[in-house]
């Protein structure tokens, strides 16, 4: 659908499970080699590894706390290794601390802010010079960034951060041939999502209250994220696409 992403490069973070493996196995079909970023579980990695390599593409699991440098300069370092070179970055792995806010530690904020605005700067710094003239980087946000979700607690500042982040970075690369673009994704059924107190209730209501019929599925937001990563999408410069069915139009 895309030819001119087969056999660029990407690394796609937190690609074991959920928007991750998606996007991952999306760009896949597209002939693009894939970095598997995971922090936890090597087994879940390898099994992501193996179904895009089905699609004749390279790809490799690496390990790594996108939340800390040292751990992002030696996953880029591994990068640089196996392809040379780096064309797509895909900044989907966040995690924070959700709760009320009155009720977070400072060390709460440090690691959510860590693990989403700072780790987008970060990996940008390190991707940009294996870039070469050609690159997308794409960053996954969502609601919590622009209103309030009870429960969501810092994680929500966060994605304000991480979204602002993206937009800087868009007018600063945006005349090196480097397109800077984030998904705000709708509600899905995923278990980070599930993490949050109260997410059973609020995933029912959505399922009745959102006019596509249904909530998203990781598959909408990897299409969208392949989409943004093509040459048609090159003029889309720091602007998020929302996907999320329709939700935010109803009152």
């Amino acid at each position: 659908m895309y030819p001119e992403l087969k056999d660029k490069c990407a690394l796609v973070t937190g690609a074991t499970r959920g928007f991750g493996r998606a996007i991952a196995l999306r760009l896949a079909d597209e002939g693009v080699n894939v970095a598997v970023n995971f922090r936890r579980s090597m087994t879940e990695a390898e099994q992501v590894v193996d179904e895009i390599k089905a699609h004749g593409v390279d790809a490799f699991s690496v390990r790594a706390d996108v939340g800390k440098e040292s751990s992002l300069r030696k996953m880029f370092d591994e990068i640089k290794s196996r392809f040379g070179r780096l064309e797509i970055l895909v900044a989907n792995a966040a995690w924070g601390v959700p709760g009320d806010l009155l009720n977070a530690k400072p060390k709460h904020w440090d690691i959510t802010l860590g693990a989403s605005a700072r780790s987008l700067l970060d990996m940008t710094q390190l991707a940009v010079p294996m870039m070469n003239g050609w690159g997308r980087i794409i960053s996954i946000t969502s609601d919590g960034g622009q209103k309030v979700l009870p429960g969501y607690g810092v994680v929500g500042p966060a994605k304000a951060a991480l979204e602002s982040v993206t937009r800087g970075l868009a007018f600063e690369l945006g005349g090196k041939g480097i397109v800077v673009n984030g998904v705000l994704a709708g509600l899905a059924d995923t278990k980070s999502f599930r993490s949050i107190p109260g997410s059973e209730k609020v995933i029912e209501h959505a399922r009745f209250h959102t006019p596509a019929g249904r909530i998203i599925k990781p598959e909408d937001i990897a299409n969208v994220v392949a989409f943004l990563a093509s040459n048609q999408a090159e003029m889309i410069c720091g602007h998020f696409v929302t996907v999320d069915g329709g939700r935010n139009i109803v009152g």
